[in-house]
């Protein structure tokens, strides 16, 4: 039986250049980004591979494959590591042991595309089964290259607790700096873009499907 899904399939960049110490920080940022994305998706499950790689499914809640995309993203570049991922959507037809040996579309459109990312030097992108809203999605998906790019590690840091739920207000207080500091971060970081995209796929994935 088919299973409408999203899947991540995420790469660290660089990571062979990793000390030991790094290595395991980064391990441990991954483990706990799991757990807070498997909190809002019961459904979710997360898989590395090589080490350096991983996959991740929503089943129940495919809508929130970029919001952790993001969160992920975000999470790891306030520590200075940095992630390229693929977001496919799509279904799943054969489902095995192991994320990374299972298949269907949602697999074709995130694996494979990876590695186009790679050569386009990109670090996001979102394809579908359906190639009018990959139209649409190859320029968001460029857009939100280009901003995560340019992020800077307190700009990373105030976009991760807007994905956490926090207010400026809030995110101030935890920061110790003032609230139109945070404000500053998140305008230079692009994050109403951001915000715009985030919701666009959240409404398109749910008439999908």
């Amino acid at each position: 039986m088919k299973k409408q899904a999203a899947v991540i399939t995420g790469d660290i960049i660089q990571s062979s250049l990793l000390k030991a110490s790094r290595r395991k920080r980064l391990q441990q940022i991954l483990e706990r980004v799991f757990m807070t994305i498997q909190e809002k998706d019961v459904s979710f499950e997360a898989e590395q591979y090589r080490g350096d790689s991983f996959q991740a499914v929503f089943i129940q809640k495919p809508e929130l494959a970029l919001y952790s995309s993001l969160l992920l993203l975000a999470w790891l570049r306030k520590e200075d590591f940095k992630v390229r991922l693929a977001i496919g959507t799509g279904d799943i037809t054969f489902t095995s042991k192991k994320i990374v040996t299972s298949d269907g579309t949602a697999f074709q459109h995130s694996g494979p595309y990876l590695d186009e990312l790679k050569k386009k030097n990109g670090l996001i992108s979102i394809v579908s089964p359906h190639s009018v809203v990959n139209q649409e999605w190859a320029i968001h998906s460029q857009v939100l290259s280009y901003l995560i790019e340019r992020w800077s590690a307190p700009q990373a840091e105030a976009i991760l607790e807007q994905l956490n739920g926090l207010t400026q207000l809030q995110t101030a207080e935890k920061l110790k700096i003032r609230q139109p500091a945070v404000n500053q971060r998140l305008q230079a970081a692009g994050w109403h873009v951001a915000t715009m995209i985030i919701s666009r796929f959240e409404l398109q994935i749910s008439s999908l499907f």
